[in-house]
């Protein structure tokens, strides 16, 4: 008789955690189908990296010679939350910026890490909302220009003539000219990022103004587009280009 209570109330437990089981499962059921509430990304942001005298500047494409900082002040100011873990934008060769996936709210935005004197400390508190233009004015360590554009010489060689001139800004060290360059890609991202190591030659430390470059080999490929720049870094913790615009040349047959 003892015995037959005794499996009476293991059935009786068992139906009772299957209950408890399948109530719980409906009950993550239901919760999983309900609609997120939270809103997604719901405004844009494009512009443009420009030097003092208004002209943008030229980078590799990507972060890779620079990025803009960008901390959110949303959370804390109208929410009392904690800082926001920083995101980085990425800018274009030509020195433009975009990104259309955004959260609305209030921002510190600074460019960093590039080849130009440090941007105010503080950045710009930028509220964003809808779709805005933001630039922002730094100053290159270097400007960096042509004086003979690349062509292909009687030799072979890809051939050009830069020159560069340094920017002084009160109150903070220059930091001297360092390495040049004459980058060479068969596609349109040439810069120290994206280079034909064939052709490129090695960093080379500047010791004349203006810099007459060779390529490191012979072009042999006729009909082919070859993008060119010429860069000139210096001696700062990042060791990033300035450079020139972007030229072609092609080998005729």
């Amino acid at each position: 008789m003892f015995n037959l209570i005794q499996q009476k109330l293991k059935v009786l437990n068992m139906k009772k955690i299957l209950y408890f089981l399948c109530m719980a499962f409906f009950v993550l059921s239901i919760s999983s189908c309900e609609k997120d509430n939270y809103e997604g990304p719901n405004a844009a942001i494009q512009g443009q990296i420009l030097d003092p005298s208004g002209l943008p500047l030229q980078f590799d494409q990507g972060q890779g010679s620079m990025k803009i900082k960008m901390e959110e002040l949303t959370w804390i100011t109208e929410q009392g939350g904690q800082a926001i873990t920083p995101t980085y934008l990425a800018v274009k060769q030509d020195g433009s910026y975009v990104n259309s996936k955004i959260f609305a709210g209030k921002y510190v935005m600074t460019p960093i890490e590039g080849a130009f004197y440090p941007y105010n400390i503080a950045g710009d508190t930028v509220d964003i909302s809808g779709s805005i233009t933001k630039s922002f004015t730094v100053t290159p360590y270097q400007n960096v220009e042509w004086v003979t554009e690349p062509f292909i010489n009687e030799e072979g060689y890809i051939q050009a003539t830069i020159k560069y001139t340094s920017n002084i800004v009160d109150g903070l060290t220059a930091p001297a000219p360092f390495k040049y360059r004459l980058f060479i890609s068969p596609t349109q991202y040439a810069g120290a990022a994206t280079f034909d190591a064939l052709l490129t030659n090695d960093e080379v430390n500047v010791t004349a103004n203006p810099i007459t470059i060779l390529s490191k080999a012979k072009v042999v490929y006729p009909n082919r587009t070859y993008y060119v720049r010429g860069g000139v870094n210096s001696n700062d913790a990042f060791k990033k280009y300035n450079y020139t615009n972007i030229k072609t040349v092609v080998l005729q047959q």
